[in-house]
């Protein structure tokens, strides 16, 4: 998994439609965290978007990446902040304690 973060939403939606007109990628699935409708009361307000994807054609199906899904985060600076070691820490018990 690899993070990428970004100063504005322009930015981050900028990326997200070259990720979406690359012909050498495929996008398998998308969790779309920063959604209005996403409850991110349950990790602490955090939100990101989170892309399946694959790489397609060429070297990597002669490589036999093609076949491998990797996931790649699109998140703001300010929710990346939220991130931090102590931050994930705190999450990690939190949910523990909550036996998710």
């Amino acid at each position: 998994r690899q993070c990428i973060v970004f100063e504005t939403l322009a930015d981050l939606t900028r990326c997200l439609q070259l990720i979406y007109h690359d012909k050498h990628v495929t996008v398998e699935r998308v969790k779309n965290r920063l959604d209005l409708s996403y409850d991110a009361s349950q990790h602490f307000g955090y939100r990101d978007i989170a892309l399946n994807l694959r790489l397609s054609g060429g070297r990597a199906r002669e490589l036999g990446l093609d076949l491998h899904v990797m996931e790649v985060q699109l998140m703001l600076i300010r929710f990346a902040k939220l991130r931090s070691e102590s931050g994930h820490s705190r999450y990690l018990v939190w949910r523990n304690a909550m036996c998710q």
